[in-house]
């Protein structure tokens, strides 16, 4: 006769906006978020001629582009029509860190055949610099039909100070600004697209992988059960999903 055995219960999944998935590992989320932006990125070439992509610095974004350009079933990725944007970067590193740019200039420009042309990274020098960023990215959308004159994926890692891109709400910036600086949790200035714009978007997808995501899933998860402190994305007419690893959680973290 079989000697019984104890279950282990599976985490519950936090309750956050949007689609919840909860993966075994992180080798499985990095798969998952590369097919989700792989069907984006192809259905809206065929769609529209081109796909429009920002994303933010973090080991995960770094996976899953390095996912992207060696895993053959992705080998159609249509990297010679995609814009790449910068979500969030940081502008004042005490030392060196895995930025956006950083990817986008050490990853995907020279390995992933984008033109650089089609490559747009925040400049750093002066407020001034975030107007132009800002009608670069105006002008690029324009020619497409009002409506779908949006960003088609935005990629947002949890695993460095990038969180804060898009979610937090600030009061002080106007509605129609693209990009703006703040200062992060960490005292770090940063670029980041504002809520208004990315709460536009087609696709945003969250990354939480590390232990250092944990509490952040957290406090997070006990956000968006407050109205009153809720962070500021409310996606229009666009998908909101989180890719979690369920080890993060294995800790009662979750609600």
């Amino acid at each position: 006769m079989a000697q019984p055995y104890d279950l282990v219960p599976q985490p519950e999944s936090p309750r956050l906006p949007g689609k919840v998935g909860v993966f075994p590992g992180e080798d499985e989320l990095i798969d998952a978020v590369a097919s989700d932006l792989f069907v984006q990125a192809s259905t809206c070439v065929r769609s529209f001629g081109d796909f429009h992509l920002a994303i933010s610095g973090g080991s995960m974004i770094e996976k899953v582009c390095m996912r992207l350009m060696v895993d053959p079933k992705f080998r159609s990725m249509p990297w010679s029509r995609t814009q790449l944007w910068i979500a969030s970067d940081p502008l004042d590193l005490g030392e060196p860190a895995l930025t956006a740019t950083r990817i986008v200039r050490e990853i995907l420009l020279d390995h992933a055949g984008i033109p650089r042309s089609q490559t747009h990274v925040f400049p750093v020098d002066c407020a001034l610099s975030l107007e132009d960023y800002q009608r670069e990215v105006c002008e690029h959308l324009e020619w497409r039909e009002r409506g779908h004159d949006r960003l088609d994926f935005i990629a947002l890692s949890l695993d460095q100070d990038t969180l804060y891109s898009g979610l937090e709400p600030v009061d002080s910036i106007e509605q129609g600004t693209v990009v703006s600086r703040f200062r992060s949790a960490q005292g770090l200035e940063h670029a980041a697209m504002t809520p208004w714009f990315v709460s536009a978007a087609r696709f945003v997808a969250l990354l939480a992988g590390g232990a250092e995501c944990r509490d952040r899933i957290a406090s997070l998860t006990q956000r968006y059960a407050s109205s009153h402190d809720a962070p500021g994305v409310s996606l229009i007419d666009g998908i909101q999903c989180w890719y979690i690893d369920r080890n993060i959680l294995a800790d009662g973290s979750e609600s």
